[in-house]
């Protein structure tokens, strides 16, 4: 767990630097709208995994895109397609963010930070929550579209 902590902040200031080269410091003023904007961003990014909607996820993820996963590893665009495209979910379950929140802009890029609900099916087949996580959200805005840049999973401790 300490590690995904580590490699989480340590993702937090590479895009706050690179944020900072590319556009002299200008941070931008979140707004309710860009939050907005950009949870349906992540509402569609949701979507895609569930419905394997790969050409959806080509769209909107960046080719740089990459996942550091809740065991600590780190996964590309190709590695997180391929999972998918083997995953065998039900309906209801998968990935459900809450609490969505924009944290900072700087140019082209947006952090945000969420909690989000990991929910499979039990042995009697009842949808149940198998995790939660606390999740860093990356986006950066490439010819005037905000995309998926990535995002770092911290597991928060079983109750």
């Amino acid at each position: 767990m300490k590690y995904a902590v580590i490699v989480a902040l340590c993702l937090i200031a590479g895009f706050l630097a690179t944020a900072r080269a590319q556009q002299k410091n200008e941070r931008i003023t979140i707004t309710p709208a860009l939050e907005k904007e950009l949870f349906a961003v992540e509402q569609q990014w949701m979507k895609g995994e569930f419905d394997k909607n790969m050409d959806l996820l080509t769209d909107l993820w960046t080719d740089d895109f990459f996942d550091v996963l809740s065991s600590g590893r780190v996964v590309t665009k190709h590695e997180m397609m391929d999972q998918l495209s083997k995953a065998d979910r039900k309906p209801g379950t998968g990935a459900f963010p809450e609490d969505f929140k924009l944290r900072a802009v700087y140019g082209n890029v947006a952090l945000a930070t969420d909690h989000t609900l990991i929910k499979g099916v039990d042995a009697n087949g009842n949808l149940v929550v198998t995790r939660e996580m606390n999740v860093l959200r990356m986006f950066v805005k490439e010819n005037g579209k905000w995309r998926v840049a990535g995002a770092g999973l911290v597991p928060l401790p079983a109750k």
